[in-house]
């Protein structure tokens, strides 16, 4: 099944689990293959930059029995290290590089959130843009509870709109261009009724769909090409792109996994692409360290030349009343953090601005349907602990 997840706190390490789940179609059934390496002996945890963080990454990716397993570490700005191992697919040798491109998931969603700040700050938007302000031909016809919601709670969740537009997957095979797809899209969310009382928190893929399809609306410009212009240029992501890795679908880049009896089968298909500001954002590790870097600077209080002031961040990493998440991301007393799926892949992100550090872990394989006994949350869980203990050893004085 595809799914879209978001993070809650889950023991047992720091804070690692989903909100919630997206189903839109369904999968194969069967035994998958099993991943069969050999139990290397366990590496010493060590230190951030200390050369051996390949061997940790490899030791819990054979651990869990995934395909692949990568990840980036970032402190004071700077991308201290990072590692990639395993195979792009269960089904072949074809070993895995620090270049290739790992996807996103709902970490997407952050994304989103910025390139509204962008706007916000370049004055196409403002935060108290509502729906009525942006879509004025359909006052008197959508649901009238969402007339005045406004730009910045469709990015908190707390729009009142479910969580998922019924009949997404019908989107998939669409003859229309995008953005003639997201107008289709706003036109049917709007008439639904409200899951829960504006105001109150909702995790909501269809709400970063709606807000997607306003910020197109006002520039006249697609998600994809505005995120293009207005973030990826901006920190260097020359390496990020939409939808699964591998286009091609020749193993040129990691390819997706789901779980298949003991062990996993390979599926290289993604959400529609009429979900893209919820959740279809693909990164290679350097593009992802250059993102994750910039969000730590601004939690520290520091301006992102080219990018946002710290004032702007703040908007972003700050809850909402009466819930822990804010723009794209869940705030804890110590970090941000988000993570994603499309249920072929995990992605996390954690941000600790007080250890002026922050983490990338992903996988491409999810069987987050076991719950506490997922393998892949299993080993992101794990890779962060090692990641936290290198940081503080190499870092903290």
């Amino acid at each position: 099944m595809n799914r879209l997840f978001l993070p809650l706190r889950f023991p047992p390490i720091i804070a690692l689990v989903i909100l919630s789940i997206f189903i839109l179609a369904g999968c194969g059934e069967g035994d998958g293959k099993k991943i069969s390496d050999t139990l290397p002996e366990k590496p010493l945890t060590g230190m951030a930059g200390d050369g051996n963080l390949e061997q940790i990454v490899e030791y819990i990716r054979i651990v869990a029995g995934l395909p692949a397993l990568a990840a980036v570490l970032v402190h004071d700005g700077q991308i201290i290290e990072m590692a990639a191992t395993g195979s792009r697919s269960i089904n072949s040798n074809k070993a895995v590089t620090i270049e290739d491109k790992w996807h996103l998931g709902s970490l997407t969603k952050s994304m989103t959130s910025t390139l509204a700040a962008i706007l916000v700050k370049q004055g196409v938007l403002s935060w108290s843009t509502t729906i009525a302000d942006v879509y004025p031909e359909l006052s008197g016809v959508m649901n009238v509870k969402y007339e005045n919601i406004r730009l910045d709670q469709l990015l908190s969740h707390t729009s009142g709109m479910r969580a998922n537009l019924p009949g997404t997957n019908s989107y998939q095979n669409s003859s229309l261009d995008i953005e003639s797809q997201r107008q289709k899209m706003v036109e049917e969310a709007l008439l639904l009724s409200t899951e829960v009382e504006p105001g109150v928190f909702l995790y909501s893929n269809l709400g970063y769909m709606v807000a997607g399809a306003m910020m197109e609306r006002v520039t006249s410009t697609s998600w994809e090409t505005l995120l293009e212009n207005n973030l990826f240029t901006s920190l260097a992501m020359t390496s990020s792109g939409f939808g699964v890795p591998d286009v091609e679908d020749n193993l040129s880049q990691p390819v997706g996994h789901l779980s298949a009896g003991s062990g996993w089968k390979a599926n290289n298909t993604d959400n529609p692409a009429v979900m893209g500001p919820a959740g279809i954002v693909h990164s290679s590790l350097e593009d992802i360290g250059n993102y994750i870097a910039a969000h730590l600077a601004g939690a520290r209080g520091n301006d992102v030349a080219g990018l946002l002031t710290s004032a702007e961040f703040s908007k972003l990493h700050t809850a909402t009343e009466n819930s822990n998440y804010a723009l794209g991301w869940a705030v804890t007393d110590s970090f941000l953090q988000h993570n994603g799926s499309n249920s072929k892949w995990l992605a996390d992100i954690k941000i600790f601005p007080g250890e002026n550090t922050a983490l990338f872990i992903v996988t491409n394989a999810a069987d987050l349907q076991k719950g506490q006994n997922s393998n892949s949350l299993k080993a992101v869980a794990k890779l962060t602990d090692e990641l936290v203990k290198r940081a503080d050893t190499a870092f903290t004085n």
